[in-house]
């Protein structure tokens, strides 16, 4: 029985000592989801208002034909961006990407389309050569100070993918922020970029011509588009990973909790088994 309650102590001194780490991972979260939080909300207005400004350009070119709005004669090839995190740790966030991700995977490939993968984050990429899928580029450890930087070259790739027809088209599969409990997959088709049916329409002049300048100002757009959604995923992360270590809390709460009745227990069931000893012992001697 003494060497039963061991055991027990033993256990309840791990489960709180993984309670002190989970604990210490929830507020270093905590932190930076707040932080990401901020970024994400003031970045938003300005990356919707210039989405609206890109798109009333593009309506004016109603009737121009452009490989980069209108699409290529034939898809075959695929290119899909993908973000996940770094480090684990965060319940399903990774889990639900990378699962969209093979379903898109395997819808493109019954339609005899070839597909590779630009993975962010070490979790997408290490699952990916893993399962032998085609990566083009990868991007590991995206920090705030970095990250509009990694961002441009991003979309600078994936443009220059597009013309020299390495991709037909490009899609962008990332975690929307929503709320500090709530996010959602997001899928956006980034390249060929959609015209919206049904916006004004004006005359642009354009300097020095219409294709440099929208080969110019194409890839700010898309690295606009790219960091806002880098900035939704980091959200959205540390929120999934402060959801996480706050259950792993609780959870290690309640399992003390159940040892402690159960060692209490032993121990009650050791005393009045000593005592038993004793009263009989005392019996014997009269």
């Amino acid at each position: 029985m003494a060497a039963n309650m061991k055991e027990i102590k033993e256990r309840i001194d791990s489960v709180r000592n993984t309670s002190q780490i989970t604990n210490a991972m929830n507020i270093v979260s905590s932190t930076k989801f707040k932080r990401f939080q901020e970024l994400t909300l003031k970045s938003r207005s300005y990356s919707d208002t210039l989405d609206i400004a890109f798109d009333n350009l593009v309506a004016s070119l109603t009737g121009k034909k452009h490989v980069i709005f209108d699409g290529k004669p034939e898809v075959e090839r695929i290119g899909i961006v993908i973000m996940t995190s770094d480090r684990g740790l965060c319940g399903s966030f990774n889990t639900n990407m990378l699962r969209r991700m093979e379903e898109m995977i395997k819808d493109f490939k019954k339609e005899n389309k070839e597909v590779s993968v630009i993975t962010i984050g070490k979790k997408a990429r290490d699952y990916c050569k893993s399962k032998n899928i085609s990566v083009d580029s990868e991007y590991v450890q995206l920090i705030p100070e970095t990250m509009f930087e990694k961002a441009k070259r991003i979309s600078e790739d994936i443009v220059e993918f597009y013309l020299n027809d390495f991709y037909d088209e490009v899609y962008l599969l990332y975690s929307k922020f929503v709320s500090a409990i709530e996010y959602n997959v997001q899928l956006e088709k980034i390249l060929p970029i959609e015209k919206k049916e049904g916006l004004p329409t004006q005359e642009y002049i354009f300097e020095p011509s219409e294709d440099e300048v929208l080969r110019a100002f194409i890839p700010k757009v898309l690295n606009i588009k790219l960091y806002q959604a880098l900035l939704e995923s980091s959200a959205s992360e540390h929120s999934a990973r402060m959801g996480a270590m706050r259950q792993a809390n609780d959870n290690a709460d309640e399992m003390i909790k159940k040892l402690t009745v159960q060692y209490n227990r032993e121990r009650q069931g050791q005393i009045t088994q000593e005592l038993s000893e004793i009263v009989g012992g005392s019996e014997a001697l009269k």
